[in-house]
């Protein structure tokens, strides 16, 4: 479940969407879970984005 998370913020950062920055709930969309799921895992973007490089990239998810 990280690495599809991460993958997915990983996408979003690069892509950020228009008028501001990426947010959990977001992130959680686009990887087809509840932001509750998400904060199992992560509790902030900040979290996430410091895993990003520990993880291999894999295919984007949004």
């Amino acid at each position: 479940m990280r690495t599809w998370i991460t993958d997915t913020a990983r996408d979003l950062l690069d892509h950020p969407p228009p008028g501001g920055s990426v947010t959990l709930d977001e992130i959680a969309a686009c990887a087809g879970i509840t932001t509750h799921h998400l904060r199992a895992y992560y509790s902030s973007v900040e979290a996430i984005a410091a895993d990003i490089p520990a993880r291999t990239r894999q295919m984007g998810r949004c």
